[in-house]
């Protein structure tokens, strides 16, 4: 794991429009968000405004009249076609499938980026191009956005599943229809289980086969099949470094969000928030604001070092397998680190 930080690190440097690229795919999505609701609001805006039917008799004071009225007392409602809640379905599932589709697309992005570093010998290559984000995002309105499209429906398909389980879940909560035996209660807490393992399976195929369609530039299901060999052949180096890897990439955000509020707690202790019109009556909602954006901005960046570290071990992996074992094309930074035979075997197969 800390073989492939370095090399994760030395890309980024390399690489540096990899640091702003998240400020890209984010800033999509927001622009897309606003025409979402706006779309939203339009749906919603379509029923008719009807007046609601009056059965018994009922009276209310009219403040511009001065009088009682008892014609309109009962109020209004908004009726809908019928049509209306399979359209708030398929706009409900459309946002959900475009936010996966444009994080799908930033995934692959990266993934192209660091792959063009890795497999053009690293920082010793003429070859890699001097915008490489820009390269990558190229290659991918060319040749792979039907693949991405794809992948990020699978995910949306599954998820919507998943929800709609939960939501009929919660009613039969509601109207007391909770199985109160212990059968049932077991086979409920079983499917749940289960779907959660069929989701996290599906994003993490989904997020390899993101990784080996930048590498390789294959299909869908062709860069599915080729990241699922590669993870079962080297299923110990990798499952090791997915559990390191995503702990060191946990405390990282977690320092720096607490950083953040040890920054905030400190700028709020001086003089200028202490007193005046400025004063401070308890800092916890500032601290706590500065805690959640700074864990959300932490998260944003280190998700380029995590899609960085798992793409240089799916295309180490790769090269191993093209190469009989040897990494050809790995930067000189890993090719020094694992110079030893028995050391790459290890790690290319695990403990026998």
């Amino acid at each position: 794991m800390h073989i492939c930080s370095q090399v994760a690190a030395k890309v980024i440097g390399e690489v540096k429009t990899l640091i702003i690229f998240p400020l890209i795919p984010y800033g999509i999505l927001a622009v897309f968000y606003m025409f979402w609701i706006s779309a939203a609001l339009h749906l919603f805006s379509t029923g008719q405004i009807v007046q609601n039917d009056c059965n018994s008799n009922c009276c209310t004071y009219d403040l511009l009249a001065k009088q009682v009225n008892c014609d309109r007392c009962c109020g209004y409602s908004i009726h809908h076609t019928p049509h209306f809640r399979v359209a708030i379905i398929f706009h409900l599932f459309g946002c959900y499938w475009a936010t996966q589709f444009f994080m799908a697309c930033s995934s692959t992005v990266i993934a192209g980026s660091v792959a063009s570093y890795y497999w053009a010998h690293g920082e010793t290559s003429p070859e890699i191009p001097r915008l490489t984000v820009f390269s990558s995002m190229k290659r991918l309105m060319q040749y792979s956005l039907g693949s991405v499209a794809l992948g990020s429906l699978i995910v949306s398909f599954v998820e919507s599943i998943r929800f709609l389980l939960e939501s009929i879940r919660r009613n039969l909560k509601v109207n007391s229809y909770e199985p109160d035996n212990c059968l049932g209660k077991a086979a409920y807490q079983s499917s749940q289980c289960f779907l959660r393992c069929i989701e996290w399976i599906m994003k993490s195929a989904n997020r390899n086969a993101y990784i080996m369609i930048a590498i390789a530039g294959k299909s869908f299901f062709a860069a599915s099949f080729i990241a699922t060999e590669l993870i079962m052949n080297n299923i110990l180096k990798i499952g090791r470094l997915n559990v390191i890897g995503d702990v060191i990439l946990f405390l990282g955000k977690l320092c720096v969000s607490l950083s953040s509020v040890v920054f905030a707690f400190l700028m709020l202790d001086t003089h200028m928030y202490k007193s005046a019109h400025n004063k401070i009556s308890s800092p916890l909602l500032p601290v706590t604001v500065c805690w959640a954006l700074g864990y959300i901005v932490a998260s944003l960046f280190f998700a380029v070092v995590e899609m960085s570290i798992d793409t240089i071990v799916l295309s180490y992996c790769q090269d191993s397998e093209e190469h009989q074992g040897t990494a050809h094309y790995a930067p000189p930074l890993l090719i020094e680190t694992l110079s030893d035979q028995n050391e790459v075997q290890r790690l290319t197969q695990g403990p026998q």
